[in-house]
């Protein structure tokens, strides 16, 4: 009796060292895959952008300050406007979000870094953005603008975007802020497939519907992704929790609502949206807002 039951501790714990090995193994192939992804991804697409920090230097670029843009809807603030409850844009209106915090106004140079993010995977930009953003949304929270959030996710993008784009932008830029504010940055949707946005008009941005979904349901070739770049879903109690969704640009606010919408049915209470850029409604861009304006110079040809 005595030697089976060495036999059997034996084996169990055979068994469990076995198990760990196993584990160790996993862990050490998939950070092997996410290198080479990484390296490849340098390699491709990041060695021919230029070194974002001094970029952003050179260009003397600071983020604005809180009180110029609305911090419900992220509309720019006309001059002397009451924005504490909301503009004149979203005031007694419901949207899907609670808050919004923004870099900036959709104008140069932000119009110009944020959409290279993604079309040249510049992920030095991205991260250099991001660090700005969760700087911004920390002086937000401590000015009593905005609360604390519990969670950080981003609106996602769909797998075969990513791996032709060869960067996810979302992730990026709320890994950036996550490190900032010191909260984990987990991915808590899925995108399904639908027509490109860029190019298309206020009205068609805001007739999509139906685009993202709880990561619980995601697609094969999205677990796979998720697989090789290690970025599965931690375990997030949303029930009650306040989430930081960040997102690179809100031109219509038609994604961040979706995205919003997704995940309030997943229990989460109160969502604070974080962008690198926002878009103003067309009148409220013009002079007569005190909104700088991009000066064009204008050739002249005085050939014969």
């Amino acid at each position: 009796m005595k030697d089976r039951g060495q036999e059997r501790a034996l084996r169990h714990a055979s068994d469990i060292a076995r198990g760990r090995y196993c584990d160790r193994r996993r862990s050490e192939r998939a950070a092997q895959r996410a290198r080479l992804l990484r390296g490849l991804e340098h390699s491709l697409f990041g060695s021919r952008m230029p070194d974002a920090h001094a970029i952003l230097t050179a260009a003397a670029w600071t983020r604005e300050p809180l009180d110029a843009a609305c911090p419900r809807c992220g509309t720019s603030r006309a001059p002397f406007e009451h924005v504490r409850e909301g503009c004149a844009e979203c005031r007694g209106r419901r949207l899907a979000w609670d808050g919004l915090v923004r870099l900036g106004r959709y104008a140069p140079p932000l119009s110009q870094w944020t959409p290279a993010i993604k079309r040249r995977a510049w992920r030095a930009m991205a991260l250099a953005l991001g660090a700005e953003l969760g700087r911004q949304v920390r002086d937000a929270i401590d000015a009593g603008l905005q609360p604390e959030p519990d969670v950080v996710t981003y609106v996602p993008t769909h797998w075969s975007r990513r791996v032709l784009r060869g960067i996810d932008h979302g992730a990026c830029l709320a890994e950036a802020v996550g490190r900032e504010l010191r909260v984990a940055a987990t991915p808590l949707l899925e995108a399904r497939l639908f027509a490109r946005q860029t190019g298309s008009g206020r009205d068609a941005r805001t007739a999509r519907g139906g685009r993202f979904a709880c990561r619980a349901r995601a697609s094969r070739c999205a677990r796979l992704w998720s697989a090789l770049t290690r970025s599965g879903v931690a375990d997030v109690e949303l029930r009650g929790a306040t989430v930081l969704l960040i997102d690179d640009v809100r031109t219509t606010g038609g994604t961040c609502a979706e995205a919003a919408t997704a995940l309030r049915r997943a229990g989460a209470h109160t969502i604070v949206v974080a962008c690198c850029a926002a878009v103003d409604p067309p009148h409220r861009s013009g002079a007569r807002f005190g909104l700088p304006q991009m000066q064009s110079r204008r050739i002249v040809d005085k050939s014969p």
